[in-house]
């Protein structure tokens, strides 16, 4: 459910164009780029997704819900993330990035 408004969130105020159901990699464009979408919940206490190093995303949207349901977003570009060497690429929601 939290993934779902996360996008929702980011078609009104990022202009994401949303693939298909279920399409491997990205879940839209932004301005031409693609972009994956990780939701952080109002259960999380912090601020940091991890996505799969081999998805096929330009750009990483985190979307903030906090517990008074507002939104927040930052657009990333995927050199600005956090590269440990694994599986997976990091960031954080306060670090760098555009917001509308």
């Amino acid at each position: 459910m939290w993934g779902e408004l996360g996008e929702i969130y980011a078609e009104i105020k990022f202009g994401l164009r949303r693939h298909g159901t279920h399409e491997a990699g990205s879940d839209g464009t932004i301005a031409g780029k693609l972009v994956e979408v990780k939701t952080i919940s109002p259960e999380k206490s912090g601020d940091h997704v991890s996505v799969k190093r081999q998805g096929d995303f330009e750009q990483l949207l985190i979307v903030r819900i906090d517990e008074d349901f507002q939104f927040t977003g930052k657009l990333l570009d995927r050199t600005k993330l956090f590269d440990g060497g694994g599986k997976f690429l990091r960031a954080r929601m306060n670090d760098g990035g555009d917001s509308p």
